[in-house]
């Protein structure tokens, strides 16, 4: 799963510990993440080692989490698979950067990428759902990108800054991926996925310049 960037995906283990708790007890963190944040590092720990324990054996897990790894920074980011129904092939997608520097570089959209071509390559789902609070219009705006529909809007749903903003739900089916991953391996062949990435950051940014 390496990419040509010198980033890549790998299971977060106990000694990720400090750097995730450092990460979410950092305000600008926690501003973008979804769900109630924990409140005390002893609490983040305590979730942590829940979630990054191993599982028993012939348990099949429902959720992971995946650390983002880049040969030149170290540890960037965190991704969050949970919700996971082998059932009905399904799961919820979320991806934060801890790393400052690197959240309005292609980071993030390298980092779902790779986060959806797990999911639906290495386990086999067949949707992802994805929620994303309205302000954070870069998110979202890659998931449209990727071919996600918007398909669930709960109004004031999230208070940050003195006032109250909508929460989308999007979803993402394989089919849907399938057809971003060969519009795009058409259109750069022969290219890195980080040029790919990086073409679909600056259609990103020509949107919300555009009128």
């Amino acid at each position: 799963m390496a990419l040509k960037t010198g980033m890549f995906l790998r299971r977060a283990e106990r000694d990720d510990m400090d750097t995730v708790v450092t990460w979410m007890d950092d305000p600008d963190f926690l501003h973008f993440l979804y769900g109630d944040p924990v409140r005390s590092p002893k609490q983040i720990r305590e979730h942590l080692t829940a979630v990054l324990g191993r599982n028993a054996p012939n348990t099949v897990p429902s959720g992971m989490y995946l650390i983002v790894e880049s040969s030149e920074h170290g540890p960037v980011g965190l991704v969050s698979i949970m919700n996971i129904s082998w059932r009905n092939r399904s799961c919820s997608l979320d991806a934060y950067i801890g790393n400052k520097s690197l959240r309005s570089g292609m980071v993030a959209g390298i980092s779902l990428y790779r986060a959806m071509e797990f999911c639906f390559d290495e386990l086999n789902l067949h949707r992802i759902t994805t929620y994303i609070y309205s302000f954070n219009s870069p998110s979202w705006r890659l998931m449209e990108l990727s071919g996600a529909k918007r398909e669930l809007v709960m109004r004031h749903h999230v208070p940050r800054d003195g006032k109250l903003y909508d929460l989308y739900a999007y979803g993402l089916l394989r089919r849907e991926f399938e057809t971003l991953r060969e519009r795009q391996a058409a259109r750069f062949k022969g290219k890195s996925l980080a040029e790919m990435i990086a073409a679909q950051q600056e259609a990103l940014a020509q949107a919300e310049t555009a009128p």
